[in-house]
């Protein structure tokens, strides 16, 4: 649609909220949870022209506390106002629900509005996203999440798994560690690291499964053997002070980020010196607008930023930054990424790389069966 001159006197008539929660075929582990289903929010913004942006977010099991939220906070300020004034919205909503907030379903539910109304923003001057933005490239690298703990797996299996993606074209992997021994790990990915030989980026992850910094030390120790190109979430998130400790005494990069919100946590992880790779998700931390305040901070710092999950927005924003150096994907095998199941046209990737969508906004389009098959009471 040709951009209109009144554009700038928009206003939202409504902002629709819905849950949905798909089960995955099999259940798989990290270190520290089994996952058995994906919840997501879906939110809708319409105007009275008659546009709509698209929102969603991560939800695991906060979905519902965040539809809350959204009736007895967010909602109110944003009917009736402008959906170009992004940043006067997100400073109104984080302020309101300060006392509710500050990180978790709130900012969660505040990310997939702020995401809608940049998909709105899109669609109103008939342009993607990161053309909004300003384009850096249009292709990316992605690395293939799989290696998850599955009940009676062989290490055989996991290297069968694996293969399969290096035969998909990927250069890039991300395996599971921090549930079992250092040495039963090790088992796992020097299998692995055999397999695939040398040119094979194996990137590691532990979910925050080591108790301790020494306990995260020791087990990496055993694991530098097979050159990880980074160890993510070493101990829990909210320990600084281990993760610092960790990214000082080991050689593999410390990578760390998809469970933080806001400017502010990732300007203390990197004052802390307690990653060398930032993951904001931008279904996480804030939204588009919060994800690239962080994202434009790392570059200051030539911090590289490798986003976690949903590359149906992350390729529109790392294609408009110097610094991105990743975009994580689960291939379809390994069952877990399940909001693919949501959309009329899932992302491909190819030879292991990815190219954003062209069209206006972040050019998602859902399955309104398939949502109302998986909604959430």
């Amino acid at each position: 649609a040709a951009p209109c001159h009144h554009r700038s006197e928009m206003k939202i008539r409504e902002v629709e909220a819905l849950a949905v929660s798909i089960p995955l075929p099999q259940p798989v582990a990290d270190a520290v949870r089994r996952i058995t289903h994906r919840d997501h929010l879906i939110v809708k913004i319409r105007t009275d022209e008659g546009l709509e942006g698209l929102g969603f977010a991560l939800g695991y099991d906060g979905t519902r506390a965040m539809l809350a939220l959204i009736d007895e906070i967010y909602r109110p300020i944003l009917l009736g106002a402008n959906p170009v004034d992004t940043e006067h919205l997100w400073a109104e909503m984080y302020r309101q629900s300060i006392q509710a907030g500050r990180r978790g379903a709130a900012l969660r539910a505040i990310s997939a509005i702020d995401i809608a109304l940049w998909d709105l923003r899109g669609k109103a001057a008939g342009l993607p996203v990161m053309e909004l933005l300003g384009v850096h490239r249009r292709r990316m690298r992605c690395y293939a999440t799989g290696g998850y703990y599955r009940a009676g797996q062989s290490v055989e299996e996991l290297v069968r798994e694996v293969s399969a993606t290096a035969e998909m074209g990927f250069t890039a992997v991300k395996l599971k560690v921090g549930a079992l021994s250092a040495a039963e790990d090790a088992r796992r990915v020097g299998a692995v690291r055999k397999a695939l030989g040398e040119e094979f980026d194996i990137l590691l992850d532990a979910n925050g499964g080591w108790k301790s910094a020494p306990e995260a030390i020791a087990a990496m120790e055993r694991l530098e053997e097979f050159r990880p190109y980074w160890i993510e979430e070493p101990v829990r998130a909210d320990n600084l002070t281990a993760m610092a400790r960790i990214a000082e005494k080991i050689r593999t990069p410390v990578a760390t980020g998809e469970l933080e919100a806001t400017r502010w946590a990732f300007a203390e992880l990197v004052e802390r010196r307690a990653a060398s790779i930032l993951q904001p998700d931008a279904t996480v931390c804030g939204g588009v607008s919060e994800w690239l305040k962080i994202a434009c901070m790392a570059a200051a710092f030539d911090i590289p930023v490798a986003p976690h999950y949903h590359w149906d927005v992350h390729t529109q924003l790392c294609a408009a930054l110097p610094n991105a150096i990743f975009i994580e994907y689960f291939p379809a095998a390994s069952g877990v990424k399940m909001f693919d199941s949501l959309l009329k046209e899932p992302m491909k990737v190819r030879d292991g790389w990815i190219e954003p969508r062209t069209a206006p906004g972040f050019g998602v389009e859902l399955d309104e069966a398939a949502v109302a098959r998986y909604r959430l009471a």
